[in-house]
């Protein structure tokens, strides 16, 4: 069993996922900026909008969309542009043997990309990925702080990779804002406790949009495993995230701008759901918006009962 460097197994947070209260209860974290009050049936969903071509839409405005969840139109109750909600991100990197020689690179371009995107109201988290997950930073906006824990990661060991985006996103579960997880791997994973679909649907509970930086160690298609990139796309699809292939360190570096320019361009929209109690176990969201030839990506759904607690300010 792979556990933090906190000593938490999976086990215990998968008995927690199943016990937190279902009503209104108020904690104050220590680099907090926000008072805790829950509404379990609040969802939100994260969305990047774009035109066929890829370019990011910006400045529309709340009545340019309309969410549906199970094929009916739900009533927006919460709206706010990328400016107005806070950023907690989650960085993973995959330490493991497969990618030592690109492990250098990859921490520089991580900390120009840190440097680039976050803001005072901003906290990031780095998780280093080997067979054992540690979380080598919380939540927290001190740039230097930052450095040092991505510049400590060393190489070795397996990967449990479906585990630590299992665990980050448990993390993000009680954070308030826009919720992202950014992964820097190969894509394969050897030696994880819980399943691909298992950490999707943890990262769709907890409302994070999945980016991966999937480093290709193996340049030619031909003698290159490529079950780790379809389970990363896979994974992105249904986030509302998205897949980049690395290949270089210049492509490290455009991929990163290219996070940061749609996490400056995102939408943020919250609703109650109307639903009968008896309703399925998964909820699916579809996010639309008035152009007809723009393009909306937002995660697929949310688990019945497992919706993510909300933070008001």
């Amino acid at each position: 069993m792979n556990v933090l460097s906190t000593g938490i197994s999976l086990c215990p947070l998968l008995l927690l996922l199943f016990t937190v209260p279902l009503f209104g209860q108020s904690t104050a974290g220590k680099n907090d900026d926000f008072k805790l009050t829950v509404s379990v049936d609040l969802v939100g969903v994260l969305a990047t909008v774009t035109t066929t071509e890829g370019a990011l839409v910006t400045g529309l405005r709340q009545e340019h969309f309309q969410v549906y969840e199970d094929g009916q139109l739900q009533d927006i109750a919460l709206f706010a542009r990328e400016a107005d909600q806070p950023l907690r991100l989650c960085l993973l990197f995959d330490s493991s043997a497969s990618i030592a020689t690109e492990l250098k690179t990859q921490q520089e371009a991580a900390i120009d990309f840190l440097h680039s995107v976050i803001r005072p109201i901003d906290r990031v988290s780095i998780f280093q990925v080997s067979e054992d997950v540690q979380q080598l930073q919380k939540f927290s906006g001190r740039l230097p702080a930052l450095e040092r824990a991505i510049r400590s990661i060393k190489p070795g060991g397996g990967t449990s990779l479906y585990d630590a985006i299992f665990l980050a996103a448990e993390s993000l579960s009680s954070q308030e804002g826009r919720k992202v997880i950014v992964v820097i791997s190969d894509g394969t994973d050897t030696t994880s406790g819980v399943s691909l679909n298992q950490c999707l649907r943890k990262a769709q509970d907890s409302e994070a949009v999945a980016y991966a930086l999937v480093v290709q160690p193996i340049k030619s298609e031909p003698g290159r495993n490529l079950a780790g990139e379809h389970a990363m796309i896979f994974l992105t699809e249904r986030t509302g995230g998205r897949f980049f292939k690395i290949a270089s360190a210049e492509s490290l570096s455009s991929s990163y701008v290219s996070i940061g320019d749609e996490l400056r361009t995102q939408y943020y929209l919250a609703y109650y759901p109307k639903r009968t109690p008896a309703s399925q176990e998964f909820h699916r969201i579809e996010v639309r918006v008035a152009n007809p030839t723009h393009r909306v990506r937002a995660r697929e759904g949310y688990s019945s009962g497992r919706q993510a607690p909300r933070r008001n300010p």
